[in-house]
């Protein structure tokens, strides 16, 4: 299991443990960079997110297209994140070195741009907020409100060419899938689909795993008790990439602090 992922069942079960007595914490992240990586349900009733970063960590991306007619490089419409004055700040100080960093490559270019760091860590909490995070956890277990982010971590983003994330199967591959791992060297003892998810049970160890079919590489992402078959894209794509890496020496939210927000 990768660290990042073991880290977020780490503090999944760290919440649980310290504030049961007043919400339940459910990790559900994972490969799926869209969704924040626990749920919490309060016993009064309310409901947020906490995202998990063990330092030091990625922390959000967008691609950009280098346009060489205009010399400019232009937000690609199938980012998930919309477009942000923060965004729009990191074009504008790329299109001034344009051909510099549109050869950025897979080592990729530094972004030092002036006040670069409190950019991006805008650009952080702005695109966290949007997909519904409300707090961060990082080392040793330190719970930081979203708005203070940028008292916590240092921030720095690259340019580089990325493999694109991965994806849910889809519903027209579930059976071909399925049928694949079923009759090949996978011991499957119990599957669900849920939408275009697909789930299976194993006694094997098979995080990580992966298999091609058709042309298109899957991989198995322990979630719990089961596996989640993860499409992975075959695209690379040329992303500002954002960096964080904690200050040791700032400490975060009380007990009581985080207690109160439960309430």
């Amino acid at each position: 299991m990768a660290i990042w992922e073991e880290f977020e069942i780490q503090c999944t079960d760290y919440l649980n443990n310290r504030f049961g007595a007043y919400a339940r914490f459910f990790h559900q992240g994972g490969a799926d960079s869209t969704v924040p990586d626990i749920l919490v349900e309060t016993k009064s009733g309310n409901s947020f997110y906490i995202d998990a970063k063990h330092s030091p960590a990625q922390c959000g991306q967008f691609v950009l297209l280098p346009d060489l007619d205009t010399g400019t490089f232009e937000y690609s419409r199938l980012n998930v994140n919309r477009i942000n004055r923060y965004a729009e700040m990191i074009m504008d100080y790329m299109n001034e070195d344009f051909d510099a960093f549109r050869e950025a490559g897979t080592a990729g270019k530094d972004i030092d741009m002036p006040n670069g760091s409190d950019i991006f860590a805008a650009w952080i909490i702005q695109a966290y907020k949007d997909k519904g995070a409300d707090f961060f956890i990082t080392n040793n277990y330190t719970i930081l409100p979203i708005e203070r982010f940028r008292e916590y971590f240092d921030v720095t983003a690259k340019y580089r060419i990325k493999r694109s994330g991965s994806g849910n199967v889809g519903k027209i591959r579930l059976k071909p899938v399925m049928d694949y791992i079923s009759t090949h060297d996978y011991v499957i003892t119990d599957s669900r689909v849920a939408r275009d998810k697909l789930f299976v049970v194993s006694p094997q160890q098979l995080h990580g795993h992966r298999f091609i079919l058709r042309g298109i590489e899957y991989m198995f992402s322990l979630r719990g008790d089961e596996y989640e078959l993860r499409k992975l894209s075959n695209t690379y794509n040329a992303n500002v990439i954002f960096s964080i890496k904690h200050k040791a020496s700032t400490p975060g939210m009380s007990e009581p602090e985080f207690i109160d927000c439960l309430k």
